[in-house]
């Protein structure tokens, strides 16, 4: 069907075709630079973090909320300040940022599973987690709908803390019965 449209409309309007399309593939790009901007920015902020200390500091702040939701003997200390740091990545709204720190801790919580070949609890629940996306300052979509040219782009605040947090109480709730049905089975 879209095909058939496109065809079309280069039978009878091809300059409009074409226009739309540079105009496209321009707001495209200069998208995609904002987002690297931002991204590289917090990427950064990251890396700093992780190599002046503060990523430890703040792995012990949270640490009774990662305790809660991961179980206090799954991590080990190296997988507990990842999960830290992509949790704050995500809790401030910069889920691309968040990917390559998951992707750190999944590689940190693997180095203790004793089953190669399958995904541990902790492991799980982290994925669970990034993809629920709890967070409190959604900056990613703020910075969208700015250079979109919105009036009010923090008025996603609220609806991004309301929605992201229901959706990451079920989720959470739900990997919990999970292992607890397929822990009674095994036994």
């Amino acid at each position: 069907m879209l095909t058939i449209s496109i065809v079309a409309l280069m039978f009878f309007d091809p300059s409009g075709v074409l226009s739309g399309l540079t105009s496209a593939s321009h707001r495209a790009v200069k998208l995609s630079f904002e987002l690297c901007a931002i991204y590289a920015l917090w990427i950064g902020i990251f890396s700093i973090l992780e190599q002046t200390g503060v990523t430890k500091k703040f792995s012990k702040l949270i640490a009774p909320l990662v305790n809660l939701i991961f179980g206090k003997k799954n991590l080990s200390q190296e997988s507990r300040e990842y999960v830290s740091m992509n949790m704050s990545a995500n809790i401030l709204g910069m889920g691309s940022a968040a990917t390559p720190l998951g992707i750190k801790a999944i590689e940190s919580m693997q180095k203790d599973n004793p089953q190669k070949d399958s995904a541990t609890y902790p492991m799980t629940m982290l994925i669970v987690v990034c993809c629920c996306v709890l967070q409190f300052l959604p900056t990613t979509i703020m910075g969208l709908m700015s250079s979109a040219g919105s009036k009010n782009p923090a008025s996603i605040v609220f609806p991004a803390i309301l929605s992201s947090t229901i959706s990451t109480i079920i989720g959470i709730l739900l990997v919990k019965l999970s292992h607890l049905f397929s822990s009674r089975r095994r036994k």
